[in-house]
């Protein structure tokens, strides 16, 4: 075993973390990982491999990366620029023209919603020029009620009195929520290595999760029960309604990717994701 490999895999049980975890949390297949811990780098595909693994790694343990590159340069494959193999390369050219692709078709939906809309609205336009010329001016009989009349029956105004009913009826519900969140209490009450213990007062202890990349997460009450566990991919939400629970501990892999709320309110972590990555939160359940 290196040093570099004997360092990793120190902070790595430091943090209570299994090589089946660590898989999990990096998408590395176990044997590299095995592989990076003895030293061993002819089983990885290439220099280029070594040093992203390794990378990936520090991290997750919660080490600096470019201290662990600095101080251990003399352990490390030296090339830090491999080219790609020719495959990946074309792979990436053809995901980039695929992306362009993609956007010019996700833009088109909402030209020919434009287009439309300012027809029908040159079509009303005509519809009320064409009535009023052929309509004989008269000013007793024409008064301002009439005219907020027909306006209020137009298709356009029918319109923009449905939306701004939606915007009012969203607006509302924000309120409701806002009103729900205020009546939720959060208070630390111990923080100790990477673990965070947080009182929870509230009338009810709804739970959501949110992935701003992957990261391995698991949600579990106080008597062992588990309510989800596995990897949360990219833009996935996981939500609970843990109501009835008094205890209940929720393990984050990649603490950077994952955003949390509680009764709809926005969750600080106890202990700053930048220093400690891997955390634990247990939220003890107090009814207000």
């Amino acid at each position: 075993m290196t040093e570099l490999g004997k360092r990793l895999k120190e902070a790595r049980e430091a943090k209570k973390i299994s090589l089946d975890e660590l898989q999990q949390m990096t998408k590395i297949q176990k044997r590299y990982l095995i592989g990076i811990e003895e030293g061993n780098y002819a089983i990885m595909p290439g220099n280029f491999y070594v040093r992203a693994f390794i990378k990936q790694y520090a991290e997750a343990v919660g080490l600096d990366a470019e201290e662990i590159f600095h101080e251990y340069a003399h352990e490390i494959p030296a090339t830090q620029h491999d080219e790609l193999p020719e495959q990946l390369s074309r792979v990436k050219s053809r995901q980039q023209l695929t992306t362009k692709y993609d956007k010019w078709l996700a833009l088109l939906p909402k030209v020919l919603v434009a287009v439309a809309l300012i027809g029908v609205a040159v079509m009303v336009w005509m519809f009320l020029q064409s009535r009023s010329a052929t309509e004989e001016p008269n000013p007793q009989t024409t008064n301002s009620s009439t005219e907020v009349e027909q306006s209020k029956n137009s298709p356009l105004e029918k319109a923009v009195e449905k939306q701004k009913q939606k915007k009012e009826e969203e607006k509302q519900q924000e309120e409701n929520k806002t009103n729900e969140s205020t009546a939720t209490t959060l208070a630390v009450t111990e923080t100790k290595g990477n673990t965070a213990t947080i009182e929870v007062t509230a009338s009810q202890f709804q739970l959501e999760l949110t992935s701003k990349g992957a990261s391995w997460v698991e949600v579990f009450n106080g008597k062992g029960h588990s309510f989800y566990k596995g990897t949360l991919q990219n833009g996935q939400t996981q939500s609970f309604d843990l109501t009835s629970e008094t205890e209940v501990v929720v393990k984050i892999g990649r603490t950077l990717d994952v955003e949390i709320k509680v009764n709809g309110q926005l969750f600080t972590y106890p202990i700053d994701p930048t220093k400690v990555v891997y955390q634990k939160l247990k939220f003890i359940v107090k009814k207000s």
